[in-house]
């Protein structure tokens, strides 16, 4: 799976955000917290949940296993469901 546009993603001091680039891609601005865009930067390259998971796991080692997949499952769904994710 990876992003299915090329997003440029900026750390804006209290929210980030990322647009996407290229005359394929999407108009507007998605708004993103540190661990969504952090979710999003591996998705720059195909990649596997497992990887994603155990990324965020070495990012934020105080989150349980059980937190981190909740929210990148429901993270993953919501990129699929808006058309957002190419996914096998």
């Amino acid at each position: 799976m990876r992003s299915k546009y090329d997003l440029v993603i900026m750390d804006m001091g209290d929210e980030w955000t990322a647009v996407p680039v290229g005359d394929d891609s999407f108009h507007g601005m998605l708004r993103l917290n540190e661990t969504s865009a952090f979710i999003l930067e591996q998705l720059r390259e195909d990649t596997t949940p497992e990887r994603v998971h155990a990324a965020l796991k070495a990012r934020w080692p105080e989150a349980s296993d059980r937190e981190i997949g909740e929210a990148l499952s429901a993270f993953l769904n919501r990129l699929i469901r808006e058309g957002l994710l190419i996914a096998p």
